[in-house]
Formats: structure tokens, sequence, C-alpha cells
């Protein structure tokens, strides 16, 4: 699937974007893990930080799906469009949460789609990656459970295994070795 030359160098700058996105997203795990369970619907202090790179490493996955999506089918490209969608939302939801100092009322009218939007391109992206076989059984495997990990477990340092996860796909793409294991198979 390596169309052109400037291929290779896409994937390494999604690569790039991935690895930042992923060591923020760990970052905050590590984070989130060590703090108490909090249920408070303000935005407190430490947490405007959190919700800040919570949207940020958001953003910078989105690269590093639509990369990792292009080892796969039309259906991949598809699914890493819908988590991107899924990811906008959520970063522009959590940014006006922020900014506003709590959840405006219409969150869940993004929150909700987004989290759905994550989970169903995430299961339709890995499966696309799986039927082609271009990228590792486990990288693909592990991609639908991203949104567990990043959403439902991520006060408890879920965003952690996320991160992990983002940096080592990352770093694939910086090190050029998802292009040549494409190369080799296709």
């Amino acid at each position: 699937m390596i169309s052109n030359e400037t291929a290779p160098r896409r994937r390494t700058a999604a690569g790039w974007s991935a690895m930042a996105g992923g060591l923020i997203m760990a970052g905050l795990g590590v984070s989130q893990a060590v703090q108490p369970f909090d249920t408070n619907p303000l935005v407190l202090g430490l947490e405007h930080l959190t919700l800040g790179l919570l949207a940020v490493s958001l953003i910078l996955l989105v690269p590093g799906l639509i990369a990792l999506a292009r080892h796969g089918g039309r259906a991949a490209l598809v699914g890493a469009a819908t988590v991107s969608v899924g990811h906008v939302l959520l970063a522009f939801g959590a940014t006006s949460s922020n900014l506003h100092g709590k959840d405006y009322p219409w969150f869940v009218f993004v929150a909700i789609p987004a989290n759905l939007a994550m989970l169903a391109g995430g299961i339709v992206m890995a499966v696309s990656l799986w039927r082609t076989g271009h990228v590792p059984r486990l990288v693909t495997a592990i991609l639908p459970l991203l949104w567990l990990f990043e959403i439902i477990l991520s006060q408890l340092g879920g965003s952690l295994v996320a991160g992990v996860y983002w940096l080592v796909v990352g770093r694939m793409f910086v090190a050029g070795t998802a292009d040549r294991r494409l190369a080799a198979t296709g």
C-alpha cells in the first residue's frame, strides 16, 4: 500500500505524532492512577491540565490511526476516520468542559456519539487489519480495546495502557518496521 515515495515520510511524521500522543496519554494514566477517584462535576486544579492534555493527546493520535489503517483495506480507513471523528468530538467536549469549569448540558450529545465512534471504528479497523495480516496480530487485537482504556478505565490509570500501545505503534512507523513488514507481505 505504499503508493508513492512520500508515504514512508508521512508515516514517520504520523509515528512521531502517535508517540507524542501516546507519551501524553501514558503520563495521564500514571497521574490518574495515583489520584483519588473523582466524582465532582466541577473542573478544579490539576483537572484543567488533565483535560487539556487529554484533548491534545486525542488529536495527536489521529495521524497514527490513519497511518495504521493504511495497512488494511478500505474498511480500515473508514474505521480510522470514524475513530478520528470520535477523538475530535471528545477533544472538543473536553476543551469546552475545561474552559467552562464543568460539562455543558449538551456535553452528553457530544460524548455519546464520540464514544460510539471510537468503539465502532476501532472494531471495524481491527477486523480489516486482522484480515489483511499486514500488522502484527497483537497490535490489531488491542486496537478495539483502546476505547475501554482511554475512556472507561481512564480514572483508574487505563490511559497508561493506551499510551504504551501508541508509543509502540508510533515507534514502528518511525523505525520503518511497519513499512518493511508491509513490503514483505504485499
